[in-house]
């Protein structure tokens, strides 16, 4: 199937799968992002020159076709562009939760530095009306070999709940933040399977157990996205999520034959039909909540 006709069909399926959340979204002035390559809408492809990720990625974003976030923002009605353009998208390619990451002479800036440098940039306050995801530690699981992973996952969610709470300290009332998938499905995590499944089970519970004091402050929305039971449901039923393929890269060093049945795009990263799931997954969420 051409690129066209691929885009054709992620439209249908968008448009099929959020029909009620489209009568009743809500509203927010603007979408802020932090987070890694699942959320880099072109921040690393500036940083290096665009060159990173070459082609045939999609547009500087680490997939064959727009991020679950560029739905979301189209879904929404308010733009989503890199904040190294002076846009509301810090997240980075590459980052982690835990700490920022080389990049030749400079670097990538964490989670928590991606909040500094969103606030650094708006006066220390945000934007009470615009919606803010916060996302990561897939980064931080990959690159660890050794330690706890129990330990290694308990961190991420420290850090990740720590991004919210300085930004909710600085006027954000609108959140969402995803649980982890299973990191051990990861093509790149086979080799480390079993530490990355048990540091992304830990960061989850991590993740639920910090949060429920922060779901607690009067004024402040916290919305969950599930990936986790997502894609353990892909895992269990391909076929009905119109997936052939759900361990293999579509990319290697060649292209596979059949990207648009294939979660995969390269070893990381979904294909723009995986990141549709997650896409339609926030969008029916967000319509079940009121503004």
């Amino acid at each position: 199937m051409g690129k066209r006709n691929s885009l054709l069909l992620l439209e249908v399926i968008l448009g099929l799968a959020t029909i009620p959340a489209r009568a009743a979204k809500p509203t927010y002035d603007a979408l802020y992002v932090f987070g890694d390559s699942y959320c880099d809408v072109g921040n690393l492809f500036y940083a290096t020159g665009d060159t990173y990720p070459p082609a045939p990625y999609y547009r500087g974003r680490f997939s064959d076709g727009p991020l679950w976030v560029d739905h979301v923002a189209g879904f929404l009605k308010v733009p989503l562009t890199p904040s190294l353009l002076g846009g509301t998208d810090y997240a980075f390619g590459g980052a982690c939760a835990t700490a920022n990451q080389p990049l030749g002479s400079s670097e990538i800036p964490s989670v928590p530095t991606q909040v500094f440098l969103y606030l650094q940039s708006h006066g220390g306050k945000a934007d009470p009306n615009a919606l803010y995801i916060i996302e990561g530690g897939g980064n931080d699981i990959v690159d660890t070999t050794t330690g706890s992973p129990t330990a290694l996952g308990y961190q991420i969610a420290l850090n990740l709940v720590a991004s919210e709470a300085v930004l909710r300290k600085a006027g954000a009332r609108h959140f969402m933040i995803p649980n982890l998938f299973d990191v051990g499905l990861l093509p790149v995590a086979q080799s480390k399977a079993a530490f990355a499944s048990a540091a992304s089970f830990a960061a989850n519970k991590g993740l639920d157990q910090l949060l429920a004091f922060e779901q607690q402050v009067p004024g402040v929305h916290i919305l969950r996205m599930d990936v986790f039971s997502l894609m353990s449901a892909i895992q269990t039923d391909p076929t009905h999520f119109g997936f052939v393929d759900i361990a293999n890269p579509c990319l290697t060093t060649v292209l596979c034959g059949d990207p648009d049945h294939t979660f995969f795009w390269d070893t990381f990263h979904p294909t723009l039909f995986g990141h549709s799931f997650f896409a339609v997954t926030l969008e029916n969420a967000l319509s079940q909540q009121d503004n």
